[in-house]
């Protein structure tokens, strides 16, 4: 049920989160319309109220250009969900570029019985550099080993489709924010399974500089600390005390990945300066989220 009162007339609505690269805006909406050629498309690019982005004069795809209190990337995506007219939703940002054939890979998957969410492969970007691969690393080596699942427990948002009706009926408020980990345990309670379409390829190239990946993964702790007093109910001397364990916790979890997904550790020695700077920056910013008063607000 589209909450505009709209029926959906498209088969896919692109919810693109403008969170970073937002210069390579045109190059983005380029391999978002080579990918879904030959469909009926639209590309909902959604961005903070305080941020400039400008959609290009003659944009590829349809493009919508809207605009969230926020710059957390579920934030945007969730503004984009309840805009978005088509049947499936698919969300990426502006950090990765999709490769050709993306958009039938992932409307492929959740043409399985039961399948209401897929998610696709994340890829590095040839040119990526040392600062891409320990990013790379931190987010998404949990999903290194998990490509072969056929029902996997978890899928990552920055390249995923869900069936928007199924969306809309176990998140209603998805307006306020699309958390995955949270939309997909109710997706589960509603008898909904989650899936790969491994043939959607989405290439990690977020051309950002360390403050501003020190800066995006302090918010991202932030809001994470915030969760975990206000919904997990964890006191906050607790949630305070546990953050000078959290970069060693994460790393050695990092490592676990590496080696159940067959990667060679020595590539990530060179990668420790960066990666230990951005978990202690995600832990830090988990201390402030603890303390903050949105640890008191109710969970959006």
């Amino acid at each position: 049920m589209n909450i505009t009162g709209t029926p959906p007339d498209r088969t896919l609505s692109v919810v693109l989160a403008c969170d970073g690269a937002v210069d390579r805006l045109s190059e983005r909406l380029d391999a978002l319309a080579r990918a879904c050629e030959g469909l009926s498309a639209e590309v909902f690019a959604v961005h903070a109220a305080d941020t400039i982005v400008t959609i290009p004069g003659d944009p590829p795809i349809p493009t919508t250009r809207l605009t969230a209190p926020s710059n957390l990337v579920p934030v945007l995506w969730g503004r984009g969900i309840a805009a978005a007219r088509g049947r499936v939703v698919a969300l990426t940002t502006t950090q990765f570029r999709v490769r050709d054939g993306w958009a039938r890979a992932l409307l492929a998957g959740l043409d399985i019985s039961g399948v209401a969410g897929v998610g696709g492969r994340m890829a590095l970007a040839a040119d990526a550099d040392l600062l891409d691969r320990a990013v790379f690393l931190i987010r998404y080596s949990e999903h290194m080993a998990s490509g072969d699942a056929p029902a996997p427990r978890e899928i990552a948002g920055d390249n995923a489709a869900y069936l928007r009706d199924v969306v809309m009926g176990v998140c209603p408020d998805v307006a306020a924010g699309f958390w995955e980990v949270d939309v997909h345990r109710l997706m589960r309670a509603a008898g909904a399974r989650l899936g790969q379409a491994p043939g959607a390829v989405a290439e990690f190239a977020p051309a950002l500089s360390l403050p501003q990946m020190l800066t995006n993964r302090f918010v991202h702790g932030s809001h994470f600390g915030a969760y975990r007093v206000r919904a997990l109910r964890w006191p906050r001397w607790r949630a305070v005390a546990v953050t000078p364990l959290v970069p060693v916790v994460l790393l050695a979890r990092i490592i676990g990945r590496m080696r159940r997904a067959r990667q060679p550790l020595s590539s990530a020695v060179v990668l420790l300066p960066a990666i230990v700077a951005l978990l202690v920056a995600w832990a830090a910013g988990e201390a402030c989220g603890a303390l903050s008063r949105d640890s008191c607000a109710n969970h959006g």
